[in-house]
């Protein structure tokens, strides 16, 4: 699957749940942070293109509308249908919604390089 059509295919079940659009950019407003989806076409032409997750904390930054490399937790997810990949980026935003969630799995999370500073010494 090329990555219009992964668009095509994510962005009705995205907006289903709440996400609103621009570009290829998802967004939705959670109780402590904004869930942020971005698509992004490989710059090789080949297309191939990579799905980015992030979460922004509303008590770490004043953005309303931050891009996913803004984000004060950030990750790739892994290619997959866009039935799966929706429900593995709604994991991943459930158990990173509020500061408390994020500052707990800050150990493992930077582990794998996906954690700020920010959050770390927030809680």
């Amino acid at each position: 699957m090329n990555s219009e059509t992964f668009i095509k295919t994510i962005a009705p079940l995205l907006k289903a749940h709440g996400f609103k659009k621009s570009n290829a950019t998802w967004r939705r407003l959670q109780a402590e942070s904004i869930a942020v989806l971005n698509v992004t076409k490989s710059p090789w032409g080949s297309g191939d293109y990579y799905i980015n997750l992030g979460t922004y904390f509303l008590a770490l930054g004043s953005l309303t509308n931050p891009t996913e490399n803004k984000c004060h937790v950030q990750m790739r997810l892994a290619l997959a249908e866009p039935v799966v990949a929706l429900d593995n980026a709604l994991s991943w935003f459930a158990a990173r919604e509020r500061l408390s969630d994020a500052s707990r799995l800050a150990d493992s999370d930077s582990k794998k390089g996906l954690v700020f500073k920010e959050v770390r010494i927030s809680t």
